[in-house]
């Protein structure tokens, strides 16, 4: 008899918290509605209202993104453009605002991510070296 208001006990906990846990609810924090996602940016500098970057095209030609040749060159002259004019930028601003910003602007003018995630990975690589 003991043993079967045992198991009966703890079928009975086990219920109780499954509809427990079925019942929560999330509250956000005060100012802040829907997913961490959705919230509003976090940084002071919005990449909308973010600077161009020095150097990086505002379009690029198709004949120049269709030419394996004429591509490499222009990634060439970008890597050693943007390291020698982004020299004097701190790592912590670099990586959270001149960086995403550019990756946006190369995007825009019609680089293929490839091509951009390269040609950033490129200058993190030069930007080490100095």
């Amino acid at each position: 008899m003991k043993t079967n208001s045992i198991r009966l006990a703890v079928v009975a906990v086990s219920l109780l918290t499954l509809v427990a846990c079925g019942t929560t609810t999330h509250t956000a924090p005060a100012g802040q509605t829907g997913y961490v996602a959705m919230a509003r940016p976090t940084t002071d500098t919005p990449a909308r209202d973010a600077r161009p970057i020095p150097g990086a095209p505002t379009t690029i030609p198709g004949d120049v993104l269709h030419d394996p040749a004429q591509r490499f060159a222009l990634m060439e002259r970008l890597r050693t453009q943007v390291v020698s004019e982004t020299r004097q930028v701190p790592a912590p601003r670099w990586q959270a605002e001149v960086r995403p910003a550019l990756r946006l602007q190369l995007e825009r003018a019609g680089l293929a991510r490839p091509d951009v995630d390269f040609l950033l990975w490129e200058i993190d690589q030069a930007k080490k070296a100095n």
